[in-house]
């Protein structure tokens, strides 16, 4: 990776192609970790459901 040009508000850099590919699937694996986390959460403050409660929630989506 080498910088190419940098300014106050941005940097250009040049990757090479399987770098980048690299870099986007550290980024995919990055967002779906934090939807897991958020998704772990939610369930920690969900109200418990019984059966009939879960299958008329998911009836309802």
């Amino acid at each position: 990776m080498c910088v190419l040009e940098q300014t106050a508000t941005m940097t250009t850099v040049r990757l090479s192609n399987r770098r980048w590919a690299h870099l986007m699937e550290l980024d995919k694996a990055y967002r779906l970790a934090k939807t897991i986390k958020r998704g772990m959460q939610q369930v920690e403050y969900a109200p418990a459901m019984n059966t009939d409660e879960a299958i008329a929630a998911l009836r309802a989506l």
